[in-house]
């Protein structure tokens, strides 16, 4: 009798690797009926290699190939990708110009990546000859006899060596073992132990006896029970239940007693999947917020505009109340049964966020950055992912809140999308690809699921202003701070007078330590600004002028006090600080210029009586200690808080009345064309931090240029002039908004070869795009962890030229790279660089 015949399917995957194009297997025929789009697959990739792969197609059209590979095994249940997220996936890759693997690999949490790890065992044919073995060779055959697998990882151990590849190559042309991969799933689900009543005893009737029996012959038995019917909650059904640790923790309650009922089976003890997360109540309603007028009239601009999925660009000076407008309009949404995204550009932001969403809205808001640890990101993942309309344990978030790491989540029903502080340059990625920028991609996401987009900040980006002053954005402004708080008074401070007449103290003029002890005597709170981290800047000898740098980059190396090294900031080369000159052997070595650390320490001695906390990237690794910094400036712990950027940042602080800036030079005079642009931003937030409340704040700006106009700008807050001033420079040197600038970087470990490089890949653009490319050339830092580096710059034309010009450049790029000359020269194009 001939065998049935059945339909042969395949699946295409997408693998988070960077290759274009996805990768066609054939389906087990008893995974026929499972296999759907948005499932994870096992699959082996190359001879050794095992990766899990996304289903992107179901289809029954064989490849051309003869021999195709099957898929292993599927990893989901129910699919963990949607199709907006394919879609958005693909506009991505096309837009920066990468692979869909690579956008895969930023967009899915590490946890949903299995990790692929190589185990040996010994061969089956080989005959136990010791005699041919080295020590370390009868070592691992040893440890292979008794546990019969081991990784490599073990095996290191056994034989105390790093690298362990060389002596398992031997070991395999010897014919002794043979090496396998094993897939291990990261994710695993937490659970607790859980205590409920027994079946029987579920009965009102039965539990009764129960009760009565124990109180004559067990009665620290039954004053368990009863505790446990006094603290158990509700289940589904009509059981309760509560946790064995919870049980456990009250008043006459010891393990023996426990164990001795559910002996009885009076309880019975069962293992219940938790959260990861906490879980916080709402305790005010959206409503009970009042707005101001300026406030209502803005609600009102923007409220019709969340049905017509427009973009808004809301312009609010700082300490406006743009928060609470966000959260009247987050209701209006979430009313429709829809979701929304709150994008914030720095994880310390969502600190003070959080708190106040959590308020208005409890377990509706989920918080979605890289400080959570992989099982937590993956517990959030999985409930954006959820129906709305399931029970209220298991259904999604409504509103999702994180920074641009969130606008991968997997939304089913998008409504608005929020980019909070829309200008900051933290929403553009770096490294590595997908290089996108967060506020440009939230706009195509609101497209895709048809969500309105609001777009908001006290200083907005100069294409972002153009493009709401043409109309193709919304443009709402509000222009006063909430409650009447007058904006604060800015003083610029003349720094090189200050040094003439000898009044420096340390880094600080007369008049801004004067108001530092001023402030404090009033038992109000400082913030201080220096914009570089560490505690000096570098070391310089004054024989012969040599300071010491890196030896992967060239950069010179910061020297930070707290653990007594010189740093370098790009590779985290670390040296020793040096006795002697290391050319002139002179000791007469100077710290020059000054950080975050050196400022903390000094205003110790200036004000031993005052708290002082510091905020960079050096004192907010840990996963907390955003929110300690934040939270012990916000009930008054810290007196002056020393910071970075961090501290600019739309944090909202209700008694700081004093804002220092120590320098502003340095970011005034930087080489770029958004250099002004960034200053005053950086400039006119920092100063909104001062007088949020009540009291009208100071800002002092200390300089040694205070006639530079963007400073008379920042002192009257006039973001109009900055804006008229940035649209001349930039239509007659035709930048931004008028074009769209893509930056080219090769890199090389050999300056030779690199300069060979660019100059014949600069050769091959040029024909196609003339004076449209500018370069190559180095750029102010060339050299970063021993790779050379040497930059073009691509002006494209709005429109659909873009397109054009990029398709061109993706194939001339493919043309050199295909060369045999310069396989070794690495290409990163990045499009609206930063």
């Amino acid at each position: 009798m001939p065998e049935k015949e059945y339909t042969a399917w395949f699946v295409d995957l997408l693998l988070p690797l960077p290759l274009y194009g996805y990768f066609t297997y054939r389906v087990p025929q008893e995974l026929n009926e499972a296999v759907k789009p948005g499932l994870r697959a096992v699959v082996q990739f190359g001879a050794k290699k095992f990766y899990t792969g996304l289903i992107r197609r179901v289809h029954t059209t064989p490849p051309k190939q003869s021999s195709i590979k099957y898929i292993l095994d599927l990893v989901d249940d129910f699919p963990v990708v949607n199709e907006n997220q394919f879609i958005f996936w693909k506009w991505m890759a096309d837009y920066y110009l990468c692979s869909e693997g690579e956008v895969m690999n930023a967009a899915l949490p590490s946890a949903y990546k299995l990790a692929s790890e190589t185990r040996i065992k010994l061969d089956p044919e080989y005959i136990h000859d010791t005699q041919v073995l080295n020590e370390r060779e009868f070592l691992i055959v040893e440890a292979l006899g008794l546990h019969k697998v081991l990784t490599l990882t073990e095996v290191g151990r056994i034989v105390d060596l790093r690298k362990v590849i060389p002596l398992i190559k031997t070991l395999i042309d010897k014919g002794i073992i043979r090496v396998e991969e094993e897939l291990s799933e990261k994710y695993k689900p937490r659970y607790e132990k859980y205590i409920r009543l027994g079946a029987a005893f579920q009965n009102e009737e039965n539990l009764h006896k129960a009760i009565d029996l124990l109180h004559k012959r067990a009665y620290r038995q039954m004053e368990m029970l009863m505790y446990f019917i006094q603290i158990a909650s509700p289940f589904s059904g009509e059981g309760r239940e509560v946790s064995r640790n919870n049980l456990l923790s009250g008043p006459l309650t010891t393990a023996a007693t426990l164990d001795a009922l559910l002996k009885k089976g009076i309880l019975e003890q069962y293992q219940q999947q938790i959260s990861r997360l906490t879980h916080l109540q709402a305790t005010t309603s959206p409503s009970s917020i009042e707005l101001t007028p300026a406030q209502q009239h803005a609600f009102n601009q923007i409220l019709p505009t969340l049905d017509e999925a427009k973009v808004t660009l809301l312009k609010g000076v700082t300490s406006s109340g743009k928060t609470e407008l966000y959260i009247r309009l987050i209701d209006e949404v979430i009313k429709q049964g829809k979701q929304v995204l709150y994008l914030l550009p720095e994880i310390a932001l969502t600190t003070q966020i959080i708190v106040r969403l959590q308020k208005c809205f409890g377990d509706d808001v989920g918080v979605y950055h890289s400080k959570h640890n992989e099982f937590e990101r993956i517990e959030i993942w999985n409930k954006a992912n959820a129906p709305l309309s399931l029970h209220r344990d298991e259904q999604s978030y409504k509103i999702l809140l994180g920074p641009r790491s969130a606008l991968f989540l997997p939304f089913n029903t998008l409504g608005l999308i929020i980019v909070d502080e829309e200008h900051d340059t933290s929403y553009k990625q770096h490294d590595p690809a997908p290089r996108y920028n967060g506020r440009d991609t939230a706009l195509m996401l609101g497209r895709l699921h048809k969500a309105a987009v609001i777009l908001g900040s006290a200083t907005p980006a100069v294409e972002s202003y153009y493009h709401a002053r043409g109309g193709k954005y919304n443009l709402v402004e509000i222009n006063e701070r909430y409650g009447g708080v007058k904006m604060p008074d800015i003083q610029i401070i003349d720094t090189r007078n200050e040094i003439r007449l000898k009044r420096m103290k340390s880094h600080f003029a007369a008049p801004l330590f004067e108001a530092i002890g001023t402030a404090l005597e009033a038992k109000e709170q400082i913030i201080l600004f220096q914009n570089r981290r560490g505690f000096s800047l570098r070391l310089e000898c004054q024989v012969c002028q040599h300071i010491p740098g890196c030896v992967n980059c060239d950069v010179t190396l910061t020297y930070h006090k707290n653990i007594n090294l010189l740093k370098c900031h790009y590779c985290g080369y670390t040296m020793p600080v040096p006795p002697v000159c290391p050319e002139c052997n002179s000791p007469s070595i100077l710290m020059r210029g000054f950080g975050t650390e050196k400022v903390e320490e000094e205003l110790g001695i200036l004000f031993p009586e005052t708290t002082i906390a510091r905020m960079d990237l050096d004192t907010t690794r840990t996963k907390n200690a955003y929110q300690s910094l934040i939270g012990d400036f916000e009930i008054g712990k810290i007196n002056i808080l020393v910071g970075t950027q961090m501290v600019t940042k739309g944090l909202n602080f209700e008694n700081v009345s004093l804002v220092g800036v120590l320098s502003a030079d340095g970011m005034m005079s930087y080489p770029d064309f958004r250099a002004l642009e960034r200053s005053y931003q950086l400039l006119a937030q920092v100063s909104g931090r001062s007088g949020r409340k009540a009291k009208q704040g100071v800002v002092m700006i200390q300089t040694n240029n205070p006639e530079h106009p963007l400073l008379q700008w920042v002192k009257n807050d006039d973001y109009l002039k900055l804006f008229e001033n940035q649209l001349l420079d930039r239509y007659k040197y035709n930048y931004p908004p008028y074009t769209r600038l893509l930056r080219i970087s090769l890199r090389h470990k050999s300056q030779m070869v690199l300069d060979e490089a660019a100059n014949t890949f600069a050769g091959m653009l040029r024909k196609q795009f003339g004076k449209a490319l500018l370069g190559p050339e180095y750029p102010m830092v060339n050299r970063i962890k021993n790779y050379y580096i040497k930059n073009m710059l691509l002006k494209m034309n709005r429109g659909a030229e873009t397109g054009r010009m990029k398709q061109a450049l993706q194939q001339i790029t493919q043309d050199f790279t295909g060369g045999t000359n310069f396989k070794t020269v690495k290409i990163i194009i990045d499009v609206d660089p930063a």
